[in-house]
């Protein structure tokens, strides 16, 4: 027994004195989406930030591939060092896995570190579109059952399932159109192929402010700071079920870090979110800095996992 509790505080100790020489080497970012998109952006601002802190390189590889599946299994198998964070979405974590097999448990094999950003989806039609408003939308999307159309980045996304809400509270008819990617659906809603487009704010903001595309609402609790005289989907509708899933953008590690280490980390992560710089640029790239600790971050992850879950079996929708 006492050999059992030497050895036990040992341990303790060991791992009290690795986390205050904690970080001694580089750390990596793997970025599971590829570079130039709204979750690069967010992680090489974010290394950068942190690098300056800490006096360690912070190396950002993108890992992209299945939906950000590729780079959150690398994740979740590397070892728990404090040494390897995913910077992802919530499409691999609280979305996919419902849909289809995955080589990663979300809730067993990765640990939430901080929530960084959350990303409103857009309501869009083409510049030269009948509608001035999302009512004006409703309205016709009321007396012309199957005529509407709307893009989304995929069946299971968070803009399907915002679709479909949509849908099933106001009783209308719309065709659900998936795409891969924001870039096909704004060329399509530019063209007129489809009367609606839904990608996240990011990637739009140089259509809306180059007179391409008009912005009727945003999926989110809030307005959004890039556009804030675009009402939110609750506010036209009165209808609080439609706050809407606005993708998230965070960091995560593999399950098993040290108490300590994770703390650390955590800590220095959230520090370099409030850098000025890192505020201007993703406020100005049309993402809510939310800088969330990993406690209630991997608590709103749990509920929106158990959330989708219940969506997709309530509305039957499949993968791709």
């Amino acid at each position: 027994m006492q050999r059992q509790i030497l050895a036990v505080l040992l341990a303790i100790v060991s791992c009290a004195a690795f986390a205050q020489d904690y970080p001694s080497r580089p750390i990596r970012f793997v970025v599971s989406y590829p570079p130039g998109g709204g979750v690069d952006l967010m992680g090489r601002l974010v290394a950068n930030a942190l690098s300056a802190r800490i006096g360690q390189p912070v190396v950002v590889e993108n890992r992209a591939g299945a939906g950000g599946a590729v780079g959150t299994g690398v994740v979740a198998k590397a070892t728990p060092d404090g040494y390897t964070v995913l910077v992802g979405s919530n499409a691999a974590i609280t979305q996919a896995p419902h849909l289809s097999a995955h080589p990663y448990d979300p809730f067993k094999d990765l640990a939430p570190l901080v929530k960084g950003v959350n990303v409103p989806t857009t309501v869009l039609v083409a510049a030269n579109s009948p509608f001035r408003t999302m009512n004006d939308l409703l309205e016709f999307a009321r007396a012309n059952p199957g005529k509407v159309s709307w893009g989304t980045p995929g069946n299971g996304s968070g803009m399907h399932v915002e679709l479909e809400l949509l849908k099933e509270k106001l009783a209308l008819d719309i065709t659900h159109i998936p795409y891969k990617g924001a870039a096909p659906i704004m060329a399509d809603t530019m063209g007129g192929q489809i009367t609606v487009g839904a990608p996240g704010i990011p990637s739009t903001i140089g259509n809306i402010r180059g007179g391409k595309l008009r912005l009727l609402a945003v999926w989110s609790g809030t307005r959004a700071g890039v556009f804030p005289d675009a009402p939110t989907v609750k506010e036209v509708t009165r209808i609080a079920e439609l706050e809407g899933y606005p993708t998230w953008y965070g960091l995560m590690l593999p399950a098993g870090v040290p108490r300590e280490i994770a703390a650390k980390l955590e800590a220095e992560v959230i520090a370099s979110f409030r850098d000025p710089d890192v505020v201007r640029k993703l406020t100005e790239s049309g993402a809510d800095i939310a800088a969330q600790p990993s406690g209630p971050f991997g608590e709103a992850n749990r509920i929106e996992s158990a959330a989708f879950a219940k969506i997709f079996k309530k509305l039957n929708i499949k993968a791709d």
